[in-house]
């Protein structure tokens, strides 16, 4: 999962659907990163609306999402290690309701 850097490739970064309205419905985006905090800070700039949903007033990932990169799941403190630039990055929302 977490791996050394990969120049000239592009991380796949993949939103839930409730995401999808910020990002002009692209359900898949090349981003190009080499840690899951730079691929994050890559996709708030380019997309300024996703912000207030994808992380706090601290500019931490809301809890309400979990990220996964290459299918596994990693915790905030592993966000800053280098990651293999031609992963994949899913965030998954969690649905609140009854």
């Amino acid at each position: 999962m977490l791996s050394s850097w990969i120049t000239g490739e592009l991380m796949k970064v993949e939103l839930p659907g409730i995401m999808l309205r910020f990002v002009e419905f692209e359900s898949e985006i090349d981003i190009a990163a080499d840690t899951v905090s730079g691929a994050l800070t890559a996709l708030v700039n380019r997309y300024p609306g996703l912000k207030g949903s994808l992380v706090d007033g601290e500019g931490k990932v809301r809890k309400a999402h979990q990220l996964f990169v290459d299918g596994e799941q990693i915790k905030e403190a592993e966000f800053d290690l280098p990651v293999n630039q031609a992963a994949t990055l899913v965030v998954i929302t969690a649905i609140a309701g009854g």
